[in-house]
């Protein structure tokens, strides 16, 4: 399989990279006293005791139903997953006890079924959903609840979309909104939405049209309608490319409804900013965002001046940084950045970046760096990554007290083709924390420098490496890996790495690509790489292929 297409969003590619080791140490905080613990598993000597269910919504929250919707919840956890359990409306419990493939996602996770249509309830007015979810550990571990879901259930048989249209030839004072006559910008059109009475408003789902054409990002100081249980959406008009809406770089400008939607056109650098401070949330769905040159501004937003930011089947060119400090990162795609492409985001599921470049500045480039500013965090997944022509770092941590529940599955991470892999970018993990795991990564031309003494529940599994570097005692070869597990491993350069005496199945030399000088890191058939792994993290490779039993060592099945 070649695999050099960015425009196809799952480019996978691969080449050589490396190093030595050395690290220090550091312990972790415990788990309070109010994390759900498996009664029958309080044995603190069992591994993954003290390991708490990495998780999150695979959902963007506050979304409008009207037919059946599937709600998953990506989980892992070094014992394994043992079920998810889902209660809508504080119903009964429905339990899920595999990854399945998600086909409105497009993800393979834990997922139910919601039929709006059943639950209930009279009348034509949308009303709330809210969806629990508690996921639980194998044999050991601490479970975890999430936030609760809020959706809305918008009846069919109600047409209730209250929509105002905008061209480029209509009129903001001469307009009434109507297709026949529109606004000129959907700043005024989002005023005429904020007119409507308190039970009009809630009665439906605010939607603004756009018509082919150029648009100013912003409301222009005008009011905006402030729901919070639904979405705004600024959208293009039906049977529209996203390329036939665009809205123009605005210094300083921004829209102020509470939850803003905006789906299906293009944005020519535009900060988001909002309005209402941390109440805000912003979801931008189906869209380009194409920046004015990768030297010019910073992020797209500030992450602390809104409550959730959410991109899914978006791309993003041309920009200083990607998609960064985001909540829900879905088939996003990153091309021509000058630093991080999708670092501090809390899930990142089936994107890619293509060409990392600092050019001559000091940038400090990552592909997914988390920095905590000496703060405690946790929960974070990347699952399904691919990152090519990267002349950055892979993964990096730092800042941080502590760093505890991640898990970087089914990852490819690739420097130019020409790089020495024994030269700088390296991946690096610096920071203390409990419970990592490492799933069917595939790093040729990196070398993956794991730090920080005092690491515990470290799961390194079904992964490639060309150098893979181990946290060791000053003046010691003897790696500090009390709390790893480490097996089906496949290290290119194994010189001076220092493997503990409990690593299973660990192997050394050419991994058997087909070829790895072109872009194509597909294992042959009788690669070292292949029918290793006999309990992959996930049942599925980065393309969302099935794995085999035993699987393939890596990223690719």
């Amino acid at each position: 399989m070649s695999i050099l297409s960015f425009d196809k969003a799952k480019a996978l590619f691969l080449g050589l990279l490396t190093s030595s080791i050395l690290l220090a140490e550091v312990s972790c905080a415990q788990p309070s006293e109010s994390d759900i613990l498996i009664a029958q598993h309080n044995n603190p000597s069992t591994s993954g005791a003290d390991a708490k269910v990495i998780a999150h919504w695979n959902v963007v929250p506050f979304q409008s139903l009207d037919a059946p919707f599937n709600v998953g919840v990506v989980a892992f956890h070094i014992n394994g997953v043992d079920r998810v359990d889902f209660q809508i409306n504080g119903g009964s419990v429905q339990s899920t006890k595999e990854m399945r493939f998600n086909e409105r996602t497009k993800t393979t996770e834990y997922w139910i079924t919601v039929d709006p249509e059943q639950l209930g309830g009279e009348g034509d007015a949308p009303r709330a959903i809210e969806i629990s979810a508690t996921a639980y550990p194998k044999t050991a571990g601490i479970a975890r609840t999430l936030d609760t879901l809020p959706l809305l259930f918008s009846p069919k048989s109600t047409k209730n979309d209250i929509a105002v249209w905008v061209s480029e030839t209509g009129s903001d004072r001469a307009g009434d909104g109507t297709k026949a006559n529109p606004y000129r910008q959907p700043g005024r059109a989002l005023e005429a939405l904020s007119k409507l009475s308190g039970s009009d408003l809630s009665a439906g789902l605010p939607i603004i049209y756009l018509m082919k054409g150029t648009y100013e990002w912003g409301s222009a100081g005008r009011p905006s309608p402030m729901l919070d249980d639904r979405w705004v959406t600024i959208s293009a008009a039906p049977g529209l490319k996203r390329e036939d809406v665009v809205f123009s770089y605005g210094e300083k400008v921004k829209f102020s409804p509470r939850l803003l939607k905006v789906t299906g056109v293009t944005i020519g650098g535009v900060f988001f900013a909002p309005a209402s401070g941390s109440k805000s949330r912003l979801w931008i769905d189906d869209s380009d965002y194409v920046g004015l040159g990768v030297k010019i501004g910073r992020s797209l937003f500030y992450r602390t001046n809104w409550s959730g930011v959410y991109y899914t089947d978006m791309n993003i060119s041309n920009v200083p940084n990607g998609a960064n400090g985001v909540n829900l990162v879905r088939n996003v795609h990153v091309r021509k950045i000058l630093s991080d492409a999708f670092s501090g985001s809390r899930l990142v599921i089936n994107s890619s970046v293509d060409g990392i470049d600092r050019l001559d500045t000091k940038a400090h480039p990552d592909v997914y760096q988390i920095y905590c500013g000496n703060k405690d965090w946790e929960n974070f997944i990347v699952y399904g990554l691919t990152a090519t022509n990267a002349k950055s770092q892979g993964i990096f941590t730092g800042g941080c007290s502590t760093l505890d529940n991640v898990a970087i599955v089914n990852t490819l991470i690739v420097r130019p083709l020409s790089s020495n892999p024994d030269t700088p970018f390296y991946s690096q993990w610096h920071t203390p924390g409990n419970h990592l795991i490492f799933s069917g990564l595939t790093l040729p031309n990196s070398l993956f420098r794991i730090g920080a003494k005092g690491l515990r529940n470290v799961l390194v599994e079904g992964s490639m490496f060309y150098k893979l570097g181990l946290p060791a005692a000053k003046n010691s070869t003897i790696p500090l890996t009390k709390g790893f597990i480490i097996r089906d491993v496949h290290i290119v350069k194994s010189r001076r790495v220092r493997m503990p005496s409990d690593a299973i199945d660990i192997s050394s030399g050419n991994p058997g690509f087909e070829n790895a000088t072109g872009g194509n890191f597909t294992p042959l058939p009788d690669s070292v790489l292949r029918n290793r792994v006999k309990s992959p993290v996930s049942g599925v490779d980065i393309l969302g292929k099935p794995r085999n039993t035993p699987a393939t060592v890596g990223a690719i099945e």
